[in-house]
């Protein structure tokens, strides 16, 4: 019989630190923006942390968009720990959560395709894995000034496994 190597359990308000500083370890993917972003979401956002004997691995984050549908605001896992399937085990429950509840869909942001960026792509291929389809683009979402570039919101039908009515 396989041991998982971490559990996951919800996160309490003394796990902000640990949250930041595995976000803070990403610098592929969160800005010092993002970082304070997700300092701010913290005060609000319900979550669950993975962690092995007690050493913070990795986090999701979430919140109610309108009863109907929830958002994914943030998820990372340690490099050193990424591709062992802490962050499938993360987003596993947190679907069975949202099930639970009732929620119809679970959608998550990320940077879209017209970014050539081999760490969002990577992002963008682990949520296709795991069922979610692309739902829209919003053209200069993301950044300032000249600087600004495009989101692609991304969405998973929770009422089956596999099947997406997102539209």
């Amino acid at each position: 019989m396989a041991v998982t190597a971490w559990s996951i359990r919800s996160m309490r308000p003394q796990d902000r630190t640990a949250v930041l500083e595995i976000a803070g370890s990403l610098r592929k993917w969160f800005t010092p923006q993002g970082l304070d972003e997700i300092r701010a979401d913290l005060e609000s956002h319900a979550g669950y942390l993975a962690e092995r004997e007690h050493r913070p691995l990795g986090f999701v984050t979430w919140t109610d968009i309108d009863g109907d549908t929830a958002n994914l605001s943030w998820m990372g896992v340690i490099e050193d720990w990424q591709h062992r399937g802490i962050g499938t085990s993360l987003l596993a429950v947190l679907v069975a959560e949202l099930r639970r509840r009732g929620y119809r869909f679970l959608q998550v942001s990320t940077v879209a395709e017209s970014v050539v960026y081999e760490p969002y792509a990577e992002t963008r291929r682990f949520y296709r894995a795991r069922g979610f389809r692309d739902y829209r683009v919003d053209e200069k979402y993301f950044g300032e000034g000249d600087n600004r570039y495009d989101r692609l919101l991304m969405r998973l039908d929770l009422s089956s496994p596999g099947r997406d009515r997102s539209g």
